[in-house]
């Protein structure tokens, strides 16, 4: 490349780039390997060059510092950075920058003992997944990566940096996207060979730059599954025996070099469960799961309706689950009578779906999905969540369930899946939207309004409604609420 400049990727999902160049300061208040790697880079998502910032009044295209931190920062934190998906808090917060944002705004400051161990937690964190971690006085620009199943979800923004003007600033606006693994961890391990290498020949063999070598050579050695499986979720190392034995017989190998790019469905699944889950459970859904396997997979009905480019909701996924509900309600051409309510359980078993009930020990559990070429898709209903104590409840998770079957399976036409609080949140809320629209479709609703006797924004009028369409009085009036049938003050009046 001209200039000097070496480009890895593509700028038009991800590509990385950078130039060495001489050290302006000549080695003053550096190392021998830091002055070595004074240079220039870039970091490119979806066309956007993420370095580009305001300085002194000019626009400027690339980060100019030392390489070395930053080559250093992605070998050493390599594994957590591609195969790291959990926040390690519970986290409502749709990717890792807004999360990390968050979590300064819960914990900074406060010095109770118990907040202070959450907030070191987030630093811990912070450190393995936020570029600017390593940026050692260099003005890197406000970039974050994790794990997000068989993607690799980039965000980023312009928080500032403490002590630096208001002149200074990233113009890239916040944003995140997501990106199959190859796509991001390709180009950053060929840069980081591209790098070492020159910067091996440049200081004539510096012997901390060949110990960098040597590490990013076991990135891309044998023997790595177990680690990055245990990055992803530690619960396949932490489970018993007999759990561990059904696992092995589930788990796909390593398919590339240097990071997992797909990984199994069940496999996958452990994400969204807790940490801390029982070996019961564990086993439970594992059996499920393996039970499901029967050579059938989907029914000729069900095969048309499941999303063939399927993709993380990167825009708004409540809007993106009503759409999905409605386009599903359509194309299955749904009979509903207008003075009854839609049977969930009825169409799930059209399509050859199997909804079934188990109880877990882990009441924060909603349910789980299988589904796949060779699997029999399934829904469990976890008896032990309260919103499932109620048949209104449970059709609710059954509407939700079904959205992962049809949007969720992602690059390997599978899904295993367990909804709760650790599940990706962006997924969560599209089912969940999904399956308000499922269950309480517009018509249906404008239908039973004309023929309410007392006013809809009553105790009497919502109680009703929600009677008659078989939904709780919670995801009714929100169902409303985001219809616009309701403003903020009749919701939540009618809420208490």
């Amino acid at each position: 490349m001209e200039n000097g400049w070496q480009s890895f990727g593509d700028k038009s999902s991800f590509a990385f780039e950078f130039r060495l160049m001489n050290d302006p300061d000549k080695g003053q208040a550096a190392t021998r390997l830091e002055s070595a790697s004074w240079g220039e880079f870039r970091f490119w998502v979806q066309g956007r060059n993420l370095c580009q910032h305001h300085h002194m009044g000019q626009i400027h295209q690339e980060t100019a510092w030392y390489l070395s931190p930053l080559l250093i920062w992605l070998t050493d934190n390599w594994e957590p950075l591609f195969h790291e998906e959990r926040f390690p808090l519970p986290c409502s917060k749709p990717n890792a920058r807004m999360g990390y944002l968050d979590s300064l705004r819960r914990y900074l400051g406060d010095f109770d003992p118990a907040v202070e161990r959450k907030g070191e937690t987030w630093f811990d964190w912070w450190q393995r997944h936020a570029l600017r971690s390593c940026r050692q006085g260099g003005l890197f620009p406000d970039l974050f990566f994790r794990r997000l199943i068989d993607f690799v979800e980039i965000s980023w923004g312009n928080f500032p940096i403490e002590g630096v003007g208001e002149d200074f600033y990233f113009t890239a606006p916040q944003g995140s996207v997501s990106l199959s693994v190859g796509r991001v961890a390709k180009p950053l391990l060929n840069g980081l060979d591209t790098a070492i290498s020159q910067l091996i020949n440049k200081t004539n063999h510096d012997r901390d730059l060949e110990s960098l070598a040597a590490r990013v050579a076991i990135i891309k050695g044998p023997n790595r599954l177990q680690e990055r499986l245990s990055w992803y979720t530690s619960i396949v190392s932490h489970a018993g025996e007999a759990v561990k034995s059904r696992i092995e017989k589930i788990i796909k190998p390593e398919e590339e070099s240097g990071f997992i790019s797909r990984l199994s469905p069940a496999v996958a699944m452990f994400g969204s469960l807790a940490p801390e889950i029982g070996e019961s459970d564990m086993e439970c859904l594992i059996s499920r799961y393996i039970d499901a396997h029967d050579d059938t997979g989907d029914s000729d009905l069900l095969r048309p309706l499941i999303a063939q480019n399927p993709e993380l909701p990167d825009r708004n996924p409540f809007d993106a689950g009503y759409d999905a509900a409605l386009a599903f309600l359509d194309a299955i051409s749904e009979s509903i009578p207008k003075s009854g309510w839609v049977d969930i359980l009825s169409i799930c078993n059209r399509l050859g779906i199997l909804v079934d009930e188990v109880q877990l020990n882990d009441s924060n559990i909603r349910g789980a999905a299988f589904a796949g070429d060779s699997v029999r898709p399934t829904i469990l209903i976890n008896t032990a969540h309260p919103n499932n104590k109620e048949n209104s409840g449970k059709r609710f998770s059954i509407g939700h369930e079904l959205c992962h079957i049809l949007h969720d399976r992602f690059f390997g036409g599978e899904i295993s899946i367990a909804s709760g609080q650790w599940a990706p949140v962006n997924i969560e809320k599209r089912a969940n939207a999904f399956s308000a629209m499922l269950l309480m479709p517009l018509d249906l609703i404008n239908d039973k309004i004309r023929a309410l006797s007392v006013p809809l924004d009553t105790p009497d009028g919502i109680e009703i409604l929600a009677n008659q369409l078989q939904a709780s009085r919670t995801s009714l009036l929100w169902h409303l609420y985001n219809l616009n049938k309701l403003d903020e003050s009749q919701r939540a009046k009618l809420d208490l």
